[in-house]
């Protein structure tokens, strides 16, 4: 072969390879049961791209006209369905994510209502519990010791639970809280260090997201330890009218990614599990803060800024 022939078998052996890696891309990131059919029909192929090539060479006037053709028609249609997966892909995931998005949104505002009602609940319960200690008072100085014994079983029935976080922080405490007490079962323990002020310049429903998906992935990630290992720790801190959160969990040693180093779900269903971090980055967005991931062998680390809250 000459100089030309050997450049032109390159270029489509490189464009295969191009295409193959392209089409693995796109349509394999989840499918790993996949992978090795469609290893073996891209073989297949550019073998059979290979085969056709030496009759370009070595055939007859006609075959290698034929073959050439054939070459040609095989790429160019392999790189026009490509572009047309790859186009109807962009279009499903971004149908798909702003989907999930917005009933995140809507699934974290209706949660951040319910929890402000428990919270007010749980004022109201205080408010009930301030009132019986007056009232055990004022017997306790009459020496009404039968009125006392009466009080206290309706005192025990409504006493409030403790409250792990505490910030004076709506969005804040009721979202730790309620995922403190909805993880209960799991035996999980929380160590919390949060110092932010009552009040932040920053909107109730991103608050709300961030924690709410960060705790998630912490829950499901601690889930796959032994129980006595299971503990989540969670700090808050203001610099610089920043605010810093931390979260850090144990983990199993597993970290599943794509090609570009994306973090991957372990839940089987791949098309409704696994855009946590996605949304947190959506919510982050537009320069309001951002985020990072880091782990070793034994703990992972979520990092999130917030810029300019208070």
């Amino acid at each position: 072969m000459n100089i030309q022939e050997i450049l032109l078998l390159l270029i489509i052996n490189f464009f295969h390879l191009f295409l193959g890696y392209g089409y693995s891309s796109l349509l394999l990131p989840h499918q790993i049961k996949k992978r090795p059919l469609f290893l073996t029909a891209w073989a297949a192929l550019w073998i059979a791209l290979n085969t056709l090539f030496y009759y370009v060479l070595t055939g007859a006037l006609a075959l290698r006209i034929l073959s050439a053709t054939i070459i040609g028609l095989v790429l160019l249609c392999s790189a026009i369905v490509f572009n047309i997966f790859d186009k109807m892909q962009e279009k499903t995931d971004a149908a798909i994510k702003e989907a999930l998005y917005n009933h995140q949104l809507e699934y974290y505002a209706k949660q951040y209502q319910e929890i402000s009602r428990g919270q007010q609940e749980f004022r109201r319960m205080r408010h009930e519990l301030k009132n019986n200690y007056i009232l055990l008072e004022t017997l306790a100085r009459k020496g009404d010791l039968n009125g006392i014994l009466h009080c206290l079983p309706q005192m025990y029935q409504t006493a409030p639970a403790r409250l792990q976080a505490h910030t004076g922080n709506m969005v804040v405490d009721s979202v730790i809280n309620h995922r403190i007490s909805s993880t209960e079962d799991a035996h999980i323990q929380y160590q919390l260090n949060l110092n932010i002020p009552t009040q932040l310049d920053a909107s109730d429903i991103r608050l709300c997201g961030l924690l709410g998906n960060a705790l998630d992935n912490a829950v499901e990630a601690t889930m796959h330890v032994s129980e006595e290992k299971r503990c989540i720790s969670i700090s808050m801190q203001i610099e610089k009218k920043n605010l810093f959160i931390e979260i850090s969990n144990p983990y199993d040693g597993t970290i599943l990614s794509d090609e570009k180093g994306n973090l991957l779900t372990r839940k089987a269903n791949t098309s409704r599990h696994g855009y946590g971090l996605s949304v947190m980055k959506e919510l982050l967005g537009n320069n309001l803060g951002n985020m990072e991931t880091t782990w070793d062998k034994n703990t992972f680390y979520l990092r999130i800024i917030l810029y300019s809250v208070i």
